[in-house]
């Protein structure tokens, strides 16, 4: 069955890039492109399968149009030039369901949009090699940390922030009060060897601590 694509994209040599890639194949087919975060917000009316999500735009980052998607969540998929940890951990946090490097040719493009159409979570291998770099801190600090373990309304805390809710939303949602929320979070920080939100999310993750 053929799986629709939407394209959140600024740079239209890559919007040509992709096009011909999915023009290759019956398996795909492009409904939409969007050059902008008002572009895309527009076009979301027509629903795809997937969208390939640009992190940097004119208007935004693109992390901000999955806010937007509502109930008919298509399957999310960065498509970006950044690889670092920062723009790693923002659209783990944000909740993107896989991430591909500019980098990857028509060949590596389609395979990920065949896993991600397949439920699974394509990863460029460069931001695999740095995911499996910060997953062995993190089994070096577990070993050596006494304090590892979540208590089950840590977990709760956590998986609410990690859906993209304020401190305020999140406290609301699980009835407390929001200082008793923050005292949760700063709990948080040493058992899982972060310094922010977004760190404390993908750390969980990775460890299996958590469930998105």
């Amino acid at each position: 069955m053929t799986k629709t694509v939407a394209l959140v994209e600024d740079n239209l040599a890559v919007c040509e890039s992709v096009q011909r890639s999915l023009s290759s194949t019956d398996e795909f087919t492009l409904v939409w492109i969007a050059h902008d975060l008002d572009q895309a917000r527009a076009a979301l009316a027509q629903p795809a399968d997937i969208l390939l999500l640009d992190l940097g735009l004119p208007d935004g980052r693109g992390t901000e149009l999955l806010k937007s998607l509502g109930k008919r969540r298509p399957v999310v998929v960065v498509f970006t030039l950044f690889g670092d940890e920062t723009s790693v951990l923002e659209a783990i946090e944000a909740g993107v369901d896989g991430y591909v490097l500019k980098g990857a040719d028509s060949t590596e493009l389609l395979d990920a949009l065949r896993a991600a159409a397949a439920g699974e979570s394509p990863i460029s291998s460069a931001v695999a090699g740095f995911m499996l770099r910060k997953l062995r801190q993190q089994e070096r600090h577990a070993k050596t940390n006494p304090m590892n373990e979540l208590t089950p309304r840590e977990r709760e805390v956590l998986e609410t922030l990690a859906r993209g809710h304020t401190y305020r939303q999140a406290a609301e949602i699980l009835g407390m009060q929001t200082n008793t929320l923050a005292h949760h979070v700063k709990n948080l920080y040493p058992k899982l060897a972060a310094t922010s939100r977004s760190e404390a999310v993908f750390n969980a993750v990775q460890q299996g601590l958590i469930k998105l």
